[in-house]
């Protein structure tokens, strides 16, 4: 499979697909499967799909979402895949799950994934909603793609995103919001991209801050 540096990528114009590590092997000789998948089992998604994001925009739009619908789950509610990134003996718990608990899993989850960079075509491998609102009809303005369903992605069309510091999917979500944050300080919107990544900036700020006391201590 080919390999990408980030930096060399169409940010505002490409597609995007999240998987697990342990998923690659299959994935360089077998393509993308159509299915529902772990994270598309929490939005309960009915039909099997090969999963995207257009942008780098849309990269960090859906990963915030993916935290913020762990903050609002219960203990008992965690799905089972992802019950080994949290320390919980009991899972029968009601409790609410705190946001570090939170961010401490999704850290791991993170470091447990890679990012791919899918050249998918407009009616080969995905189609446009009919529903789609007006205000957002143009394929510009998607972040959240749906491929055809039942269609798998022939891995020619695949290739393995890194950055200058690896190939995580954690290393690349460091990557695209420090590059969101510096072009928004020089228009002063900095606040602005923080409360529409609320919850990734969450994650953040907890690894920040996680790393300053394992070096003061």
């Amino acid at each position: 499979m080919n390999v990408i540096n980030i930096k060399d990528i169409d940010l505002n114009n490409s597609f995007f697909h999240f998987t697990c590590k342990d998923n690659f092997a299959n994935i360089e000789k077998e393509g993308l499967k159509a299915k529902i998948g772990d994270a598309s089992k929490l939005k309960t998604e009915e039909e099997q799909r090969v999963y995207m994001s257009k942008g780098g925009k849309g990269i960090l739009s859906i990963k915030n979402s993916f935290i913020y619908e762990f903050k609002c789950l219960r203990v008992c509610d965690i799905p089972m895949e992802y019950r080994k990134y949290f320390n919980f003996e009991d899972y029968s718990k009601k409790d609410q799950l705190e946001d570090n608990e939170v961010y401490e899993a999704m850290e791991k989850r993170f470091k447990d994934e890679i990012y791919l960079k899918v050249d998918a075509v407009e009616g080969e491998d995905f189609i446009l909603e009919k529903n789609i609102p007006k205000e957002i009809d143009k394929i510009t303005d998607i972040k959240d793609l749906k491929g055809k369903v039942n269609h798998d992605i022939n891995p020619k069309k695949l290739s393995l995103i890194i950055t200058d510091n690896g190939n995580t999917a954690l290393e690349v979500l460091e990557y695209l919001y420090n590059r969101l944050l510096e072009n928004a300080s020089k228009s002063g919107k900095v606040d602005v991209v923080k409360m529409f990544n609320s919850d990734l900036d969450g994650l953040f700020e907890y690894i920040k801050r996680k790393k300053i006391n394992n070096e003061i201590y």
